[in-house]
């Protein structure tokens, strides 16, 4: 009975996935039909004469990206509940905006004032020249009259070139070096490695190709297709889907600079993510998993981006409405994210060699993993390289070194907890995830947790983001993850009796474990 709940439970997580697709296409294609926000609403808008703008002085070339603009702002009386921004359009499209009363840490400091400093920020958008427009706005319904400028980017050009020829270069060398050897290294131990064998043949290229080959059950012939190129032709489709959407974003075609910027981040988005799932992998040298279960799952974290990122707009924006958006992403982000990378893990809980602890914490990083690839290219072309060198650099070094780990940690919570269920014969692991994806949520939402504290309590917030919560969520929680997968490796028992791929299947005792019940 326990075993068609699990199966009943694992169609209705695989219904979410879809539902999750299907809603973050319609955004997503929603968001490429309308396009970002243009100047025509906002040059609507009424024009007060006591609501206006003095600007310093505009040079007419920039050597540094974003190019800063300090603006003075006249306004009527502030009151308590009133919105003052500065937007920023370029060639008609918003570029970006700032929030003029984000300093004051309580609204009495600002209450009465007529006068306000605020900083527009500029960014360079991989065109050499630009034409942009600055308002004022208060309370989203009155804008001042436009601040127009003209900004030549010919000499920031020169530096982007530069820094990205160098780039380039370093991530040549980098996957010529240690990314191509490190995956012929995985590939050659991979191809040598001993599985637990469901049926005879399971891990040969044959069966890759045919994975129904000398299946029986309806379990075996299940798994074999989530494990093939077949089902990895399905998340494809998702992922390129995604992919897509990032190109039309970033409009990657409209210049040979926007596209080296978004090809040079996607290669530096994927060294960390595939080092260390490679790396966990190895660690595993008592039983390392077969490539191909990787493959899929990695994939599958891929996939959980697109999956996340539509529900992940939708409760931003009801958040936003409501003015707590800075809420969506310590509350929702993590539950929907975590729900959608750990239901890859339920979805194989009753495969045959998912059956440890350790098993669970490599599926979990390298699902965590996939998601971060895809994460950290989306943060990247947020933050070019063509837009702030600097920015993108420390953007780098927190992604992909500080954090870089983070990802593959909640999910492999997540796994873990999954594995005890299996480990421990019970009928339905899947709901495992019930158990896994809130602790998996809770490390998560620690780790988004800096906008809210500093939102509550100021400079005091973020001293105890970064000097409380991330030792002891981020970095505590990931070693104690590490201590539990070293102690079960360690002390698990070799595979006994079991064939290496390729290896005869005609003595007995060899054939009775290999037909055993999945």
């Amino acid at each position: 009975m326990l075993e068609v709940v699990n199966r009943f439970f694992i169609g209705f997580l695989m219904i979410f996935a879809l539902l999750g697709i299907i809603v973050s296409i319609a955004i997503l294609g929603l968001g490429i039909i309308v396009g970002p926000e243009t100047i025509d609403g906002i040059e609507k808008m009424e024009h007060p004469t006591d609501l206006s703008m003095e600007e310093s002085v505009i040079q007419t070339y920039s050597e540094d990206s974003p190019y800063q603009l300090n603006i003075t702002i006249h306004t009527p009386p502030i009151t308590e509940t009133s919105l003052l921004t500065l937007r920023i359009y370029g060639n008609g499209k918003s570029l970006n905006e700032a929030d003029c009363l984000e300093d004051f840490s309580d609204p009495s400091e600002y209450v009465g004032l007529t006068e306000f400093n605020c900083l527009a920020l500029i960014p360079y958008t991989y065109e050499k020249q630009g034409d942009y427009k600055i308002f004022a706005v208060l309370d989203d319904e009155s804008s001042s009259n436009p601040i127009s400028f003209h900004l030549d980017w010919t000499n920031y050009e020169k530096h982007f070139w530069d820094f990205s020829t160098t780039v380039f270069f370093l991530l040549i060398g980098v996957y010529v070096a240690i990314i191509v050897p490190v995956a012929l290294m995985v590939l050659n131990i991979a191809r040598t490695t001993k599985h637990k064998l469901s049926f005879p043949g399971e891990f040969t290229l044959h069966s890759l190709i045919h994975p129904f080959v000398n299946t029986s059950s309806l379990l075996q012939k299940f798994y074999s297709f989530i494990v093939s190129p077949y089902f990895w032709a399905f998340e494809l489709i998702g992922i390129i889907l995604i992919l897509s959407y990032m190109v039309v974003d970033a409009q990657a075609w409209k210049s040979t600079s926007a596209l080296t910027g978004f090809v040079l981040s996607g290669m530096a988005a994927f060294i960390i993510p595939f080092l260390w799932c490679a790396a966990w992998w190895y660690a595993d040298f008592k039983e390392r998993e077969p490539i191909r279960v990787l493959i899929t799952l990695f994939f599958w974290g891929m996939l959980s981006a697109l999956m996340a990122i539509g529900i992940n707009t939708l409760a931003g924006a009801l958040f936003g409405i409501i003015g707590l958006g800075f809420l969506s992403t310590f509350l929702v982000a993590p539950i929907v994210e975590e729900t959608y990378k750990g239901s890859g893990l339920a979805l194989l809980s009753e495969y045959h060699d998912y059956d440890s602890i350790e098993d669970g914490i490599v599926y979990g990083f390298v699902i965590g993993m996939g998601f971060a690839f895809i994460e950290n290219w989306i943060y990247f072309l947020d933050t070019p390289m063509g837009s702030d060198v600097w920015g993108w650099l420390v953007l780098f070094i927190l992604r992909s070194i500080v954090f870089s780990a983070n990802h593959g940690f909640y999910t492999a919570v997540t796994g873990a907890i999954i594995a005890f269920f299996i480990a421990r014969k019970f009928k339905a692991p899947g709901l495992g995830i019930l158990i896994g994806m809130p602790v998996a949520a809770l490390f998560h939402a620690m780790h988004n947790s800096s906008s809210i504290l500093t939102a509550l309590l100021g400079g005091g917030g973020l001293l105890l983001y970064c000097c409380l919560l991330i030792p002891i969520f981020d970095y505590g929680g990931f070693f104690i993850l590490l201590l539990l997968f070293l102690r079960a490796v360690f002390t698990k028992k070799e595979p006994d009796g079991i064939p290496a791929v390729g290896e005869s299947l005609k003595k007995p005792e060899i054939r009775a474990s290999v037909n055993r019940k999945p």
